[in-house]
């Protein structure tokens, strides 16, 4: 695996446990950062009131994402990278389902990565902002992408860095919140530029010189409850929140409503039983997947 320079301009080794650099050791590796998307705050609020990863639907989302790179054969040997790994919930996913993997995570948030490296001490981790990306491309069997474009304003040209990253034939798993007409204070809260619709999500991605081969909805199950709750929200409190000044409050009240909710729980059990459902129904999030060209 080829590092970027470290910033003062001599080479990177990973040793196994850290990065090797001129300045001496580090578990993390600082390369750029961009908190327009996401900060501290953010991280906390989404690991306290969803419950450290255990919320329903970000289980299937993760479930989802590993199935969805085995259909497309990846093996275990290959090498994946995960955009916006955050808390690094997927990234021990990913050790368990790909063990002979070298798996690596990307964020813009230092802290969350000190954390993660902590508890995952064999995985490097990278502070980078994917619009000026660092990382030398060609080098990933898979790149995965989980609840991250919409965060980005310059969504396009994140795929277009992000297809640079891929080897020739090489495999990206993309997945977003979906329905353009529910964004409501709950996606301005946590900062969404944006939530797709398929058609502008398959767009960008094959702008950026990839090929969608599968595509599924997530939340399919649950999407008419999810839509009414979405629309009431929205009339309520403004599409950003601007009728009313405690929409933050209600935001975290339904985090922590949905994070524990067995019927929700039992939605999402029945959805993994008509999986193939998904490809034509709406639902509360879309899963891409693509692959980059082998020639």
């Amino acid at each position: 695996m080829d590092w970027p320079a470290s910033p003062s301009g001599g080479d990177v080794v990973w040793d196994g446990k850290a990065f090797r650099t001129g300045a001496g050791r580090t578990r993390v590796l600082s390369c750029s950062e961009n908190l327009t998307g996401w900060d501290d705050e953010l991280t906390d609020l989404h690991e306290i009131e969803a419950g450290l990863g255990t919320h329903p639907i970000d289980r299937a989302s993760r479930r989802n994402a590993i199935e969805m790179l085995r259909a497309m054969g990846v093996g275990a040997n290959a090498t994946i990278l995960e955009v916006g790994c955050s808390s690094g919930f997927f990234l021990q996913d990913l050790l368990h389902a790909f063990p002979g993997a070298e798996i690596v995570g990307a964020d813009t948030i230092r802290t969350a990565l000190e954390r993660v490296g902590a508890s995952l001490q064999g995985v490097p981790l990278l502070q980078m902002d994917l619009l000026c990306c660092p990382l030398p491309g060609g080098q990933f069997d898979a790149v995965v992408a989980l609840n991250v474009l919409e965060h980005i304003e310059s969504d396009s040209l994140a795929l277009s860095k992000i297809a640079t990253l891929l080897k020739p034939g090489g495999v990206f798993v993309v997945e977003v919140p979906q329905g353009p007409g529910l964004f409501d204070s709950y996606d301005a809260l946590l900062r969404h530029v944006r939530r797709y619709s398929r058609a502008e999500l398959f767009a960008k991605v094959r702008d950026a010189g990839l090929n969608i081969e599968r595509a599924t909805s997530l939340g399919f199950v649950p999407f008419p409850l999810f839509y009414a709750v979405k629309k009431i929200s929205r009339l309520r409190y403004g599409v950003h929140g601007e009728r009313s000044r405690d929409y933050e409050s209600n935001v975290r009240a339904q985090i922590r409503s949905t994070s524990r909710n067995v019927l929700l729980e039992a939605a999402f059990a029945v959805e993994e039983r008509v999986r193939p459902l998904g490809r034509f129904l709406p639902g509360i999030r879309c899963t891409a997947v693509a692959r980059k060209p082998v020639s």
